[in-house]
C-alpha cells in the first residue's frame, strides 16, 4: 500500500494550489487524486477574475496572497501563467453601494492595495464603452485584473509536480479508511492509500467526499455562469475588469468582445449525489432559461453599458460553483474526524483566493493553525445541516444572488 503524509481528493485548483504550498513549504509526501483530468471541472469555466479587495475583509488577506503568487510562479516556471493587470473598475450610483465601496477602500488601505478615485471622464478613458453618468462614486484598483484560470491551475500543478508531488489523474476515491475517529487513507479505484492527513477539495462533490466522515459539508452546487459577447471595436480591446454592483453585473475583456456576468435572483442549485461522476456530461443551464437571464438584465445593465442592446451574443459559459448560506468560504478541519480537512464552498471566489487558501490550509495541516484569521471559514459553523434539501439549497441560492453586496445574515 502506497504511504503519504498528505492526501489531497481533487485537481482543481484549490487542491492543486494546496498541493504546491505544501510542497513548498514542507518536505512531506503529497499526493493529489483526480478521477478525471486536472482542472476540468468548475476551474476552467470560471471568469477568473483576480479581485483583492471586498465586502468580506476576512477574504482579502486570502486574494491579496494569490496577487503576490503570479509573479512567483511565473519566475519559478518561466512562463506566464495567463493574468492581465488591467485594474478593475468599481462603481457605485446609491448612497448604499457608495456606503459598500467606501469599507472596500478601507479594507483596501488596510492591506497596503493601491486605489485611486476616478472623474468620470478618467474613467470612460479606461473604458469608452461605458456610460457614468448614474454614478456618485468611481474607483480604480490598477493592481486587480483577470486570469485564465486554467492556465493558473495547472502552474500550481505543475510547481507542485516540480517539487516532487505526485499527481495522480483518472483515480476515483470511493472511500476513507477511518479508525477510531480518525482518518488512515482512502480506497480508490487504483488501490489503497494510506495518509497522516486527507484534504477534501473536490469541488461540488465535496460534501459527497466529507459524508464519508459522517460530516457532509454545508454547501450546495450553485450554477455560475457568463455570457461572452461577439467581437467589436466599441468594447473591444483590453479595459479594467468593471463591477457594478447596483445592478448586479461585471465586465471584463475577452479576445476582442467581453464577457459579462449577472448574478439572477434565483440561482440554481443542485442536489451533489445527482451530479455525474465527469460534470462535463451534465450541463447547469436546465434548458435555454438562461438567454432569459441576460435578456432580463439588459435594461439595468444598458444604464452603464448602453451598447448591449445592440450586441450580438458570442458565447455561454456555465459551470457549478458552491455556495454556503453565508456566501463564505469553508476552510479548515471537519468536525469529528482527526486529520480530516476541507477546502470546499469557494462561492465564486476560488481562483482569486486559490493561493490563500493554498497557504493557509499548508500551516493548518502542517502546525495547527494558519497565521491568518480564518475562523470564520470553519466548516462547523452551520452546525448540522442536510445540505441536500431544497430549504438549505434556497438559502445557498440566495447567498449567490446577493454576492455583489454585503453578505446576508443567516
Amino acid at each position: 500500500m502506497d504511504t503519504f503524509d498528505h492526501i489531497i481528493i481533487g485537481g482543481g485548483i484549490l487542491g492543486l494550489s494546496i498541493a504546491y504550498h505544501l510542497s513548498r513549504d514542507s518536505q512531506d509526501r503529497i499526493v493529489v487524486l483526480e478521477r478525471n483530468e486536472l482542472a476540468s471541472a468548475a476551474s476552467s469555466k470560471a471568469a477568473g477574475l483576480i479581485l483583492q479587495a471586498s465586502t468580506k475583509p476576512l477574504k482579502t488577506p486570502l486574494a491579496r496572497l494569490t496577487r503576490e503568487t503570479i509573479p512567483l510562479l511565473e519566475d519559478e516556471l518561466g512562463e506566464p501563467v495567463g493574468f492581465h493587470e488591467v485594474g478593475s473598475l468599481r462603481i457605485a450610483s446609491t448612497d448604499a453601494r457608495v456606503a459598500e465601496l467606501e469599507s472596500i477602500e478601507k479594507d483596501a488601505s488596510s492591506h497596503g492595495i493601491p486605489f485611486q478615485h476616478l472623474s468620470p471622464q478618467e474613467a470612460r478613458e479606461r473604458a469608452p464603452w461605458l456610460n457614468t453618468s448614474a454614478a456618485q462614486r468611481i474607483t480604480f484598483f490598477p493592481t486587480d485584473g483577470y486570469i485564465d484560470p486554467y492556465l493558473l491551475s495547472n502552474a500550481y500543478g505543475r510547481a507542485a509536480r516540480n517539487a516532487g508531488v505526485h499527481i495522480r489523474t483518472r483515480t476515483d476515491v470511493q472511500d476513507l479508511m477511518i479508525e477510531r475517529d480518525r482518518v488512515k487513507g482512502v480506497i480508490t479505484s487504483s488501490g489503497d492509500i494510506a495518509g497522516g492527513s486527507i484534504i477534501d477539495a473536490a469541488g461540488a462533490w465535496a460534501s459527497l467526499v466529507a459524508a464519508r466522515a459522517g460530516y457532509p459539508l454545508p454547501m450546495a452546487p450553485t450554477r455560475s455562469h457568463y455570457w461572452i459577447t461577439a467581437p467589436k471595436p466599441a468594447y473591444g480591446g483590453e479595459f479594467p475588469v468593471t463591477l457594478l454592483p447596483d445592478v448586479q453585473a461585471y465586465m471584463r475583456p475577452e479576445v476582442g468582445g467581453m464577457a459579462i456576468g449577472v448574478q439572477e435572483p434565483n440561482s440554481a442549485t443542485f442536489d451533489a449525489r445527482e451530479l455525474p461522476h465527469d460534470i462535463n456530461t451534465f450541463s447547469p443551464t436546465q434548458g435555454e432559461e438562461h438567454w432569459d437571464v441576460i435578456a432580463d438584465a439588459m435594461a439595468a445593465v444598458s444604464v452603464f453599458f448602453p451598447g448591449i442592446e445592440e450586441a450580438q451574443f458570442a458565447g455561454y459559459v456555465s459551470g457549478l460553483s458552491s455556495y454556503t448560506p453565508d456566501g463564505s468560504i469553508l476552510l479548515g478541519a471537519v468536525p469529528g474526524v482527526g486529520g480530516f480537512f476541507t477546502a470546499a464552498g469557494c462561492c465564486g471566489s476560488g481562483i482569486a483566493l486559490s493561493a490563500g487558501i493554498g497557504s493557509a490550509l499548508s500551516a493548518m495541516v502542517r502546525d495547527g493553525h494558519s497565521g491568518l484569521d480564518v475562523a470564520s471559514f470553519s466548516p462547523g459553523r452551520f452546525g448540522r445541516v442536510d445540505p441536500f434539501g431544497r430549504e438549505f439549497r434556497n438559502r445557498c441560492a440566495a447567498a449567490r444572488a446577493s454576492k455583489s453586496h454585503a453578505a446576508p445574515a443567516y
